[in-house]
């Protein structure tokens, strides 16, 4: 089958795969399985919600056995086709409810159990309670077979009710997954996962985050992975960087250039000034601008018409992002 761009973004084989669409939106990206196939090593490990399979091909690489438990007949199906074309002969596929009697007494010499619940698409606020299978009936069986499991979640999710780590995990600075790890899979409260770097930042009892309302040479926007879990401290005191603006993004500033995985983007700054359609073209044109990328809060519709007013008016050959943080424009650089 013609493998979709979408398809090819999840899995590097996708071509060769079998999958419907609807799928693919759900289906765990090559990177993020890859991670948590590595951090899941062990000799049994069950894969509850295994969908069309990605993240059982990747425990395939890792575990000696595997589990793979899918109520969505079809889903397995395909499942199964895929795993046959790329072969992996140490997949188990069962087909049915991983809460039942029936699918649980299959299950032998477990050692580690993950769970890819079902979520609602046209929920708009996730919730535990809407989550399928039953978390809380899933680790009560599960716990039976073992301590170790790790459920994914929404990384929107704003309540989690279970003592637990809290892994949030981007790829290429955009967030991607929340991994919840229990038993001695735990080893934090909180953690940041960073893609492809395969950097982890974890949270810390005692850190003291430094902030200032100066702005110095560099700019730093933090990963998003970093803001959700709540780890701008550990950030702080890890780079020696302080704290300038949070708000849906969050940016450190220093004199002394960094290197950070943690560092979605690093800008060097240009010039400031208040957030005046004047004062901006100024600034700009005495910098020699010809281009600017808008990271202003503007309506999607508008921003073309917005960012070519701008750009009417300069005649430079510099191409600079233009951002607002607390009442101040501030002209950047990307380096």
């Amino acid at each position: 089958m013609a493998a979709t761009k979408k398809a090819l973004s999840k899995h590097s084989k996708a071509g060769k795969l079998h999958y419907r669409e609807e799928d693919i939106r759900w289906a765990t990206h090559e990177l993020a399985a890859e991670y948590r196939a590595q951090r899941l090593k062990c000799k049994t490990i069950v894969d509850i919600g295994c969908g069309i399979g990605f993240q059982s091909f990747a425990f395939a690489k890792t575990c000696k056995k595997v589990y793979a438990i899918e109520i969505d007949k079809e889903k397995i199906k395909l499942a199964q086709k895929n795993a046959l074309i790329l072969g992996w002969k140490n997949i188990e596929f069962i087909h049915g409810d991983a809460l039942s009697d029936e699918v649980i007494s299959q299950l032998k010499n477990v050692d580690m159990v993950f769970c890819d619940p079902e979520r609602s698409p046209e929920e708009k606020q996730r919730s535990v309670a809407s989550i399928k299978p039953s978390i809380p009936e899933l680790l009560k069986k599960y716990r039976a077979l073992t301590e170790d499991i790790a459920i994914e979640f929404p990384p929107q999710m704003r309540e989690i009710p279970f003592d637990c780590e809290k892994e949030y995990l981007s790829i290429d600075g955009a967030l991607n997954r929340l991994t919840l790890y229990f038993g001695s899979l735990q080893k934090c409260e909180r953690s940041a996962v960073v893609l492809p770097a395969e950097k982890k930042l974890c949270s810390a009892e005692e850190k003291t985050l430094k902030e200032t309302d100066m702005m110095k040479e560099y700019l730093y926007e933090a990963d998003p992975a970093v803001v959700k879990a709540d780890l701008l401290g550990e950030l702080a005191e890890e780079t020696g960087a302080e704290l300038y603006g949070e708000g849906k993004a969050a940016f450190f500033t220093s004199d002394k250039k960094m290197v950070s995985p943690f560092f979605k983007n690093t800008f060097k700054v240009i010039d400031m000034c208040a957030q005046d359609e004047h004062e901006i073209i100024a600034a700009l044109q005495k910098h020699d601008a010809g281009k600017v990328l808008l990271r202003i809060p503007v309506d999607p519709k508008e921003y073309w018409k917005i960012r070519k007013k701008i750009e009417e008016k300069l005649s430079g050959s510099k191409a600079y992002a233009l951002l607002y943080l607390g009442a101040e424009a501030i002209i950047i650089e990307n380096v």
